[in-house]
């Protein structure tokens, strides 16, 4: 049994622009972390992990600060003292392409394999448990990777366990500067796994009789781009390829959807948001509805945001005052008869609980017909 953790776009180095600096300096400390967690993890012996693959992007960019360098080497050559195999594949963002990429500079002396060939090649084959890993992959170098020139990937023919590693775009239209990869052609070379990186969310794929991974990005960046939190280990027997998803201690994320148009009035919208309330959440709060006060965004955010270790606010809903519905029901259109019928209607009720009723009514009949759900 042969087992590897596959990591991809750790983008050690990465701040947040969006969060205060104080946040979003431990953000950042909390995240370049998640290397050493990660070979902590390789290197317990109940994960019986045999190696790391590192698939593109380890730093955020390629010429990343010597501190987060001299840790970075510090952690990998944790692996190659305990004899775990260590693969360091290139990215878009840590592009080996420039002269003066970490690549260039600390090749000579880089911890395991590092893939530097322009070309897809068959890299290196090594003995994991007496049986033989055989490792293709391509490290993009602008003006000498020729992306539509490949029209075909490598691969020996010998026994044992064949790895793709490939930093790019599996069947997506490309539109930044990626390596696109297409099933049709990764599979005519059967390779057993295909590791990738560049698309931050978890994907598998089956490619031919492979099986191809993105491992995801394990850490926050965005509410689009909240982190996996966890590893993903690729398990070989010797036939068959299993993927195995481990839980990291990340910090979490949590997007929070309320309708507002449930609340009679803003201290009830803001006491049902409070019950969220987490200082080690990062969380996006998305105001859905057709509520029948103006909401203040600025209030809300000035009230709940010491009670989260980062809070954003995203306001969807729709918000009609009197004189709006005054104007609309003056028009000679559909929505202005729709509110002027429903006007006359709650004008005849007597009853509160009926009278609220149409009123939302109202107002969700009129999001509605501008084209809301």
């Amino acid at each position: 049994m042969i087992r590897l953790l596959h990591l991809a776009d750790l983008h050690l180095g990465w701040e947040s622009r969006t969060m205060p600096d104080d946040k979003s300096r431990i953000l950042r400390k909390e995240r370049d972390k998640i290397l050493e967690k990660a070979v902590d993890f390789a290197l317990q012996p109940g994960s019986k992990i045999d190696g790391v693959i590192i698939v593109g992007d380890l730093f955020e960019k390629y010429n990343p600060e010597e501190a987060l360098i001299r840790e970075t080497l510090r952690q990998m050559n944790r692996l190659i003292q305990s004899n775990k195999l260590c693969v360091t594949v290139p990215g878009n963002h840590d592009e080996i392409t420039y002269h003066n990429s970490v690549y260039r500079e600390y090749g000579k002396n880089w911890p395991g394999f590092l893939i530097t060939n322009p070309m897809p090649e068959h890299c290196f084959s090594v003995t994991i448990h007496d049986t033989l890993v055989h490792f293709y992959s391509l490290a993009y170098t602008g003006g000498l990777t020729k992306p539509y020139a490949i029209a075909s990937f490598p691969y020996n023919g010998e026994d044992g366990f064949h790895i793709g590693a490939f930093h790019g775009s599996l069947d997506w239209e490309v539109s930044d500067r990626s390596l696109p990869l297409f099933s049709n052609v990764l599979a005519s070379a059967k390779y057993d796994y295909i590791a990738l990186g560049h698309i931050h969310q978890f994907t598998e794929k089956q490619v031919g009789w492979g099986k191809a991974v993105y491992p995801g990005s394990i850490g926050f960046k965005s509410s689009t781009d909240a982190g996996t939190g966890f590893f993903t280990v690729v398990e070989w027997n010797g036939s068959m390829v299993k993927v195995e998803k481990v839980p990291v201690d990340v910090r979490e994320y949590k997007k929070i959807e309320v309708d507002a148009s449930l609340f009679n009035d803003s201290e009830h919208l803001l006491a049902e948001l409070q019950k969220h309330n987490n200082p080690n959440l990062i969380a996006t709060l998305v105001l859905h509805g057709v509520p029948q006060f103006e909401i203040d965004e600025e209030l809300l955010i000035q009230m709940l945001e010491r009670n989260f270790f980062y809070l954003e606010l995203l306001n969807e809903s729709d918000f009609y005052s009197d004189r709006y519905l005054e104007n609309i029901a003056s028009e000679q259109t559909i929505r202005g008869y729709f509110v002027r019928r429903m006007k006359l209607r709650i004008e005849d009720i007597d009853d509160e609980k009926e009278r609220k009723l149409l009123e939302n009514a109202l107002l969700k009949g009129l999001q509605a017909l501008e084209g809301g759900k």
